[in-house]
């Protein structure tokens, strides 16, 4: 689909508002209808079918073919923006298909048929105007990826026993193949609309990609801001609590989260340092102190690692764009007026000032943070502040009258200091309030700056001023801390004394140059370290406040060892040539890891089984070591019950003894919080006379008789959280005896006001609104590796396919026709973060992650830079 628009059909011609929809003229139009006809199809039955209310979904999915139809150009911003948010399986039951498939198919309708019937139609753009561009080498491997992925869904079909087609497979069933495999499907089946879009509009097109990633790390991150304000407190860096916001992928462990963070916050920070508009530039910054926040509280080491391997390389490559666009002329450097002019480099000096005073807040926030706890961590983010708003005017006079305010101004700051430091030892509180007082006269001294005037006094002013405000951070500190708190922050004080020393005496050392009152950019350079700073204490306060996260980063050895041995256990479950070539096919780990590998990897599991009268469950107990939270549960979410005693009916059977676990909890995912539950032994029930001749199934399979028994779970007080921290209620139910068995034929609760609690008790709907889980025990679900998830499911073949297009996109946007795409710098640091983050974890085995970077990796491979366009077009 190589243009937009070709030469109008005046018959077909209709008048729609001020839109104009015209017949198909050409062949690919005609290919565009049917389509968008085919993803209409497939969309409105998957929507029919939603477990909540089809008739709901069907009219939610048409109004997102309507919106994709009318701005079809934009489809990404549709696609993207509300993915990490609709996720519903914990509702819904359903894993094999989910809301980012009525996304896919809706948008996909809509702009196809948007795209055929030349709905806003543009004039055939020249081929210097195609953005996304694919060569015939790269269209050879995008054909050979979809090949390999189709084959090895194949393969996992012939290994679960053959396609048998099931709205509620798990993850041992035929149509988990679709789910492991679909991901690069759904992107293949956008490409062609998307290189179209990137024709008629590319920079439209472009800014919609940017657009939808932002929002969709807006909406993960505010996701993960709930949650930890719901259970643990945002400030709680001790609780072995991770968090996982809305993706419920990590119901059997796995880092969905984590390679989401890593996929989106690259766009975030790039429109954070490209964006001209104070508004856009405060919601930019933002959204990246929240997607910070998340990044912190996962406690994942994949993250941490992942984060400066990728953003080091995105700024590397950013500088170089803007050099190339400042060494092009003007011309190439002329952008919009939304977006500014493109700054110029930082000097080689200016850039190790700003690493040196980047690594001494560092230094200084580890000490202060030791001694003088928040306090003093929050006494030093000021100094911060006061340093990075230093008045360019500082440096008009000359080197001796510079040195002059530095002696008098740090023997005025002596004096003050200790003065302040008596009177806070003889009254209560007073460093707060002399702390306070230092900082606002800084503030008023910056406020009576004269911009472009020498004054000698003033800089003596302005010395004193911020050397008291280092003083009375450290009197915060010992206030707070004692001696310990006195002796780190005076140390932390004493190096950034002398930083602001060296920085006033030598002038190409300071970072914000040309940042001053007569910079245009200069407020957002200082809001940028200001930011920087926060990024950093929050970090800081991480590492020394919580015990959860030192402790991860010290068992990274143990940690590793453990991966080390599931990953040979895991390579040992391919059998022979042919399936190292090709694979044992997708979606198949689950289930080998289950039949073949150790006693620790036979996890839990269920099956939906049909008597002649009615269908049940048939639920069974791991056979590793059931410690606590290792059950394999059950679970349903459901309105909060009336305070009081809850009843639960449960007709069950089983062959020997089991203990079965019934807990209504507070919890999102994984964590369960205030529990209320029983423990009951169920016992089996015998018939007293033998079976007629043929028996029945209860006898053929050696379970008992089916009983009905009753439990109350005791007084339940109010659930639910507060109005705005809600918390999810889920009822849960496990087995905690090795390898039993219960099969359920129906169970229902009630609360105290006679309230029926649960949806589906009969199993009737299949398994519509249950859920399944595996709290803590995640080894056997992942093989924790992503190269080795696609060597597991494609072998040698499908894993050279897509580590090649990975290589190629990395160097065709890092040094390629790409290099100069607005965009290049962020998918380039995508890719790397998804890479480092998958060293540790499967990452593709979680559909809406694997869209996300399926979608940055094809792509990569063919956006270009415009003619002339310059990295100051920003998309």
């Amino acid at each position: 689909m190589a243009a937009v628009g070709a030469a109008p059909a005046t018959s077909g011609l209709m008048g729609l508002g001020e839109l104009q929809v015209r017949l198909p003229a050409t062949r690919t139009q005609w290919l565009a209808l049917l389509a968008g006809v085919g993803f209409g199809l497939v969309g409105a039955e998957l929507a029919w079918h939603h477990p909540l209310s089809g008739p709901i979904a069907l009219a939610a999915w048409g109004a997102v073919v309507l919106l994709a139809a009318l701005f079809w150009v934009k489809t990404p911003v549709l696609l993207l923006a509300p993915l990490p948010l609709v996720g519903l399986a914990p509702w819904t039951g359903w894993i094999s298909f989910e809301e980012m498939d009525l996304l896919v198919t809706a948008c996909g309708c809509g702009g196809y048929l948007a795209y055929a019937l030349q709905l806003n139609a543009r004039d055939r753009a020249p081929a210097w105007r195609h953005g996304l561009v694919y060569s015939p080498v790269v269209v050879v491997l995008l054909i050979a990826l979809a090949l390999s992925a189709a084959w090895s869904m194949r393969r996992g079909f012939a290994d679960a026993g053959g396609f048998a087609f099931g709205w509620f497979h798990g993850y041992h069933e035929a149509m988990n193949s679709v789910r492991n495999a679909k991901a690069i499907f759904l992107v293949l089946a956008m490409l062609p609309l998307w290189t179209a879009a990137a024709t008629a509009r590319p920079r439209g097109f472009s800014r919609g990609l940017l657009l939808g990633l932002v929002l969709a790390l807006a909406g993960g991150s505010a996701a993960a801001l709930w949650e930890r304000l719901a259970f643990t407190g945002l400030l709680d860096f001790s609780t072995d609590y991770r968090t996982t916001a809305l993706f419920w992928e990590m119901h059997v462990g796995g880092a969905a989260l984590d390679g989401f963070l890593v996929l989106t916050l690259p766009f975030a920070l790039l429109a954070l340092l490209r964006t001209r508009s104070p508004w856009r530039f405060a919601i930019g910054l933002v959204v990246a102190l929240l997607a910070a926040y998340a990044c912190l509280t996962t406690f994942s080491r994949g993250v941490y690692l992942a984060l400066p391997l990728a953003l080091v390389p995105m700024v590397m490559l950013a500088d170089a764009q803007r050099r190339r666009a400042a060494a092009s002329g003007p011309e190439s450097s002329s952008i919009d007026s939304s977006l500014g002019a493109v700054d110029a480099p930082l000097p080689r000096l200016a850039k190790v000032g700003a690493l040196a005073m980047a690594g001494a807040f560092a230094l200084a926030a580890a000490l202060v943070f030791g001694g003088g706890g928040y306090r003093g961590l929050l006494a030093l983010f000021f100094v911060m502040v006061i340093l990075l708003t230093m008045p360019a005017s500082l440096w008009l006079p000359p080197l001796g009258q510079r040195l002059t305010a530095l002696l008098m101004g740090g023997v005025l700051a002596l004096l003050l200091g200790g003065a302040s430091w008596l009177l806070a030892m003889a009254v209560p509180k007073a460093a707060y309030v002399l702390n306070v007082v230092a900082l606002l006269c800084c503030a008023a001294l910056r406020w009576r700056d004269a911009p472009g005037q020498a004054r000698p006094i003033y800089a003596v002013l302005v010395t004193t001023a911020w050397f008291w405000l280092v003083t009375t951070m450290v009197i915060v500190a010992d206030y707070w801390g004692g001696t310990s708190g006195r002796w780190t922050a005076g140390a932390a004080g004493l190096a950034l004394a002398g930083l602001w020393a060296v920085m006033l005496l030598e002038p190409r050392l300071w970072p914000l140059q040309g940042a001053g009152s007569h910079g245009k950019a200069g407020w957002r350079k200082r809001a940028l370290l200001v930011a920087g700073l926060l990024m950093v204490m929050a970090i800081v306060a991480a590492l020394g406040g919580g015990g959860y996260l030192r402790d991860r980063v010290a068992t990274w050895k143990e940690d590793g060892q453990t991966r080390l041995t599931h990953w040979r256990e895991g390579l040992r479950l391919l059998h022979g040539g042919r399936q190292w070539l090709l694979g044992k096919g997708a979606g198949r780990f689950v289930p080998s890891n289950f039949y073949e590998g150790p006693i620790s990897s036979q996890v839990g599991d269920y099956r939906l089984r049909r008597d002649p009268t009615e269908s049940y469950l048939a639920l069974a107990a791991g056979k590793h070591v059931l410690g606590r939270g290792e059950q394999f549960r059950i679970s349903q979410r459901i309105p909060a019950p009336a305070p009081g005693p809850v009843s639960i009916t449960l007709v069950h059977r089983t062959a020997a003894d089991a203990l079965m676990v019934l807990q209504v909890c507070e919890k999102n995912l994984i964590y369960p919080d205030n529990c209320y539950g029983i423990q009951p032994m169920l016992k089996p029930l015998r018939a007293e006379a033998p079976p007629a001749e043929g028996g029945n199934e209860a006898a053929a399979t050696g379970m008992g008789e089916w009983q009905t028994s009753q439990f109350q779970l005791g007084t339940v007080p109010a659930l639910g959280g507060d109005w705005w921290a809600p918390r999810f209620v889920t009822f849960s139910m496990a087995l905690d005896t090795r390898g039993a068995r219960v099969d359920i034929a129906r169970i229902a609760m009630q609360d105290s006001q006679g309230h029926q609690l649960l949806v589906n008790g009969d199993f009737n709907r299949e398994m519509a609104r249950w859920f399944f889980s595996s709290d803590r025990h995640h080894l056997p679900w992942h093989i924790k590796n992503a190269a080795l998830h696609v060597l597991f499911e494609q072998g040698l073949v499908g894993l050279a396919l897509l580590g090649g297009a990975y290589l190629l996109a990395l160097v065709r946007l890092s040094f390629g026709r790409g290099r100069d795409h607005p965009l290049a710098p962020a998918i380039v640091a995508a890719l790397i973060g998804f890479g480092a983050v998958g060293a540790f974890d499967s990452l593709l085995d979680a559909p809406r992650i694997g869209f996300i970077f399926f979608t940055l990796l094809l792509l990569g491979l063919g956006l270009r830079a415009l003619p002339g366009e310059g990295v100051a077009r920003v998309a």
